[in-house]
């Protein structure tokens, strides 16, 4: 599915009971190593993200990670839909390995300054804008 699909589908919010085709599709696309563009995988992330479930950070990380092009073009925001902190006692409390290791990941973002002023509601408004949906 291309992200106008997506879109047209599920919208940039998904309803809850769309969430698990979500991760479903995330799951073979990060598996799909000849995938032509990282823009319905990214869609994806933001699906998920809207939804502010800490667990769904760690699928979000493994699409970022799936690829080189993928880890530029996924924001590493995408990972705390549910907040910052949120997503951190989450990981903190994960026994997926990599929970720690993006849990380190955060910490190197936050010193940089990529989390200042983050909140997620208006993250997912750049978004709405971005895919041509603010009112």
């Amino acid at each position: 599915m291309d992200e106008n699909e997506l879109l047209a589908r599920y919208g940039l919010t998904p309803a809850a009971d769309d969430l698990s085709e979500i991760r479903r599709l995330i799951e073979a696309a990060t598996a799909d190593t000849n995938r032509d563009s990282n823009e319905p995988l990214k869609l994806m992330c933001i699906q998920l993200f809207s939804a502010g479930i800490a667990s769904d950070a760690l699928l979000i990380y493994e699409a970022k990670m799936s690829s080189f092009d993928a880890g530029c073009y996924i924001d590493i925001q995408l990972v705390c839909g549910a907040g910052l902190e949120a997503t951190e006692d989450f990981l903190r409390s994960s026994s997926a390995p990599e929970a720690q290791e993006l849990l380190a990941r955060l910490d190197d973002y936050k010193r940089t300054g990529d989390f200042d002023g983050f909140a997620p509601q208006q993250h997912l408004a750049f978004y709405r804008r971005y895919y041509g949906l603010a009112s």
